[in-house]
C-alpha cells in the first residue's frame, strides 16, 4: 500500500501550481519514477490517477458557467478521440472529464486546450474549482440579472491565482441570476443568487449571498448572510470570504472537517451565520447591507431544458438531454458542427444536470435544428427519466467508488421509460458509487448511494435508497429508507416508488410531497415489493 500523504505538509513545501513543471518533466521522461507528493499535487491541474492506478489518468477541464463555443467543443472532442479512447463526461459542475489519459500526453493536451481558451488549472485540488452558473444566463427572458458576467470575472481572478492556491480544501462558487436558483447556491461554499431590493426608493437588481454549503459524507446547507449586494459590491465580499477560508487554521487541523461548511455549521468549530457575517464585515471594513431573507424558489432542481424563447427577439434556446452525461468525442464534434450551423453565436452551454443547451437559434431554423440533432443521435425531448438521471464516475474509473454507476444509470432510465412511456411527472434520480455524494444523491428525489451486500453467499454491488432531497424553499437532504438493495433490483425499486406515487398523486403533488406523506417503513415496503426477502 502506498504511504499516506500529508497534503498540508506537502503544500507547505510546494505550491500546487508549481507542479506543472514536474508534470512536464515526467511527461518527457515516462520511465522517470514519479514522486508521490507530486502525484498528490497533479490535482491542481485537474489530474487524478485513474482506477486501478496503472498509468492512466482522469483529466478534468474547467468550463466557467458551462459556456462553450463550437471551436472549443470541437477541440474537446478531438482530444477525447486522440487521447481518451473517445470518452468525455459532462460533470455536475458544468465541466468535461476525460479518462484513459497518459501523463506523457498531458502537455500536448493542455496546449491544445489553451489554444481555444480552455484551462484545467483548479479543476481539482485545494483551490477554487470551476465557477458554476445558470446555463441560460444572459438569454433567459425572466432572469433577475445576467450572472455569467460575474461568474467569468470571479473565474478569471481565482484561476491560477497564487494568493489562493493553498486553501484548506476544495472551494466552490456558484453565481445564478435566474429565478430558479438552478446553480444550487444551497450546496456551494459561496452561493450568489439573483434578487431584487429597494434602495433609495428604487427597486435594484443584484445578489443575495449564501455561504458554507456542501455535500460529501456530511452534507450541510449554506447559511444565508441576509444581505443584498449590488453587482459592483460582490467581488470584495467574495474575496473576504475566500480569505477567511484560506486563513483558517482550525480548518487545516483536521482534513475531514476542512471545508468552509464546517466553519459555519459544525457543532464544535462552527461560528454560525451571524458571526461569519461579522467576520466578513471586519475584512471589508464596513457593514453589509441588511436584507430580510429572500424567498427561495419552490423548484430549484431544473436545468432549463425544452425549447424556449430568449430575451433577444427572434432567438430561441434548445435543451438536449444526455443520460448520465456521457458523450463520445465524435458526439462533441457533431454537436460543434450543429452549433456552428444553427446558432448565431455557435453557443453550447453545459448544465449541472449533465445535459446541454444550444442557444441563439433563429426561430426559422428550429425545425431544421431538431432534425439535425435527431440525425446526430441527440434527444431534445428526453423523457422525465433520461433528462434527470445524474451519475458520478463510478467504479469504472474512480478509486473511491464501490459500485458501477454510469451504465446502470443509463439502463435504469431506459427501463423506466419502457415501463412508463407516458410519464410526465418529474423524478430526479442521482447515483453515487460510494458515500462521498459526488452524484449529489443527498439532493435527489431518489438518491442511490453505492455499497455492497451479500446475495446467496456472494458479495454483490448494492445501493442504499435515499428519498426526498431538494434545494430551495423546502430544502432537505434525502433520508435513507432502504439499505443494500442489490443493483439488479434498482429499476424495480424505483418503478415501485414511481407507480405508487402516481397512484397517490391526485392534485399535482410532487414526488417529495409523496415522500413526506409516508413513513420510512412504508416507503421501504414499497421499495421491496416483489423482491426476495433480505438475507
Amino acid at each position: 500500500m502506498a504511504p499516506r500523504i500529508d497534503i498540508e505538509s506537502v503544500k507547505k513545501r510546494k505550491d500546487g501550481l508549481a507542479v506543472i513543471r514536474d508534470i512536464e518533466r515526467y511527461a518527457a521522461s515516462p520511465d522517470l519514477p514519479q514522486d508521490p507528493e507530486d502525484i498528490a499535487l497533479y490535482r491542481w491541474y485537474g489530474i487524478y490517477q485513474q482506477r486501478p492506478k496503472d498509468g492512466y489518468h482522469m483529466l478534468r477541464i474547467k468550463v466557467p458557467n458551462g459556456q462553450l463555443n463550437g471551436n472549443q467543443l470541437r477541440a474537446i472532442g478531438g482530444i477525447a478521440n486522440d487521447f481518451g479512447r473517445g470518452l468525455a463526461d459532462i460533470t455536475t459542475r458544468q465541466n468535461f472529464q476525460y479518462h484513459w489519459i497518459e501523463l506523457r500526453h498531458v502537455p500536448e493536451i493542455l496546449s491544445r486546450l489553451a489554444g481555444v481558451g480552455i484551462s484545467t488549472v483548479g479543476a481539482c485540488g485545494d483551490i477554487t474549482r470551476n465557477v458554476v452558473g445558470c446555463p441560460v444566463a444572459g438569454i433567459d427572458a425572466d432572469e433577475f440579472i445576467d450572472g455569467s458576467i460575474l461568474a467569468h470575472e470571479l473565474a478569471n481572478y481565482y484561476s491560477g491565482n497564487p494568493h489562493f492556491s493553498n486553501l484548506p480544501r476544495k472551494y466552490k462558487i456558484s453565481v445564478c441570476g435566474c429565478r430558479l436558483h438552478c446553480a444550487q447556491p444551497d450546496i456551494n461554499d459561496v452561493g450568489l443568487y439573483g434578487a431584487e431590493f429597494e434602495l433609495d426608493g428604487k427597486l435594484q437588481r443584484g445578489y443575495g449571498l449564501m455561504v458554507g454549503g456542501g455535500l460529501s459524507t456530511k452534507p450541510l446547507f449554506a447559511v444565508d448572510m441576509n444581505t443584498f449586494l449590488l453587482p459592483h459590491e460582490v467581488f470584495e465580499v467574495v474575496k473576504a470570504v475566500t480569505e477567511i477560508f484560506r486563513d483558517s487554521e482550525i480548518l487545516r487541523a483536521d482534513r475531514s472537517k476542512a471545508r468552509l461548511k464546517f466553519l459555519l455549521s459544525d457543532p464544535k468549530i462552527g461560528v454560525g451565520g451571524d458571526r461569519f457575517r461579522a467576520m466578513i464585515e471586519e475584512r471589508i471594513g464596513h457593514p453589509l447591507r441588511h436584507a430580510t431573507p429572500f424567498r427561495r424558489p419552490l423548484d430549484t432542481e431544473t436545468d432549463h431544458l425544452g425549447i424556449h424563447p430568449q430575451k433577444q427577439p427572434g432567438l430561441y434556446y434548445v435543451g438536449v438531454g444526455v443520460t448520465v452525461g456521457r458523450l463520445s468525442g465524435d458526439d462533441l464534434i457533431r454537436l460543434a458542427d450543429i452549433a456552428d450551423e444553427f446558432s448565431t453565436q455557435s453557443s453550447i452551454r453545459n448544465t449541472n444536470k449533465q445535459n446541454f443547451i444550444i442557444s441563439h437559434i433563429p426561430e426559422e431554423k428550429l425545425s431544421q435544428l431538431r432534425g439535425a440533432l435527431k440525425a446526430a443521435g441527440f434527444d431534445d425531448m428526453p423523457s422525465v427519466f433520461k433528462r434527470s438521471v445524474v451519475s458520478c464516475t463510478g467504479i469504472e474509473f474512480c478509486n473511491l467508488a464501490i459500485t458501477e454507476t454510469k451504465e446502470l444509470g443509463r439502463r435504469v432510465a431506459d427501463e423506466l421509460e419502457e415501463r412508463f412511456p407516458e410519464a410526465s411527472k418529474q423524478l430526479r434520480i442521482h447515483f453515487s458509487g460510494c458515500p462521498n455524494n459526488c452524484g449529489q444523491n443527498a439532493i435527489g428525489d431518489v438518491g442511490l448511494r453505492g455499497g455492497l451486500t451479500k446475495v446467496n453467499g456472494e458479495m454483490v454491488q448494492a445501493f442504499d435508497i435515499l428519498l426526498g432531497g431538494t434545494t430551495g424553499e423546502n430544502r432537505a437532504f434525502a433520508e435513507t429508507v432502504s439499505k443494500k438493495i442489490p443493483a439488479t433490483f434498482i429499476t424495480d425499486a424505483i418503478a415501485n416508488l414511481y407507480r405508487t406515487y402516481l397512484g397517490w398523486c391526485s392534485n399535482g403533488e410532487t414526488f417529495n410531497a409523496f415522500v413526506k406523506a409516508h413513513t420510512a417503513e412504508q416507503l421501504d415496503a414499497v421499495v421491496r415489493e416483489g423482491m426476495p426477502p433480505k438475507e
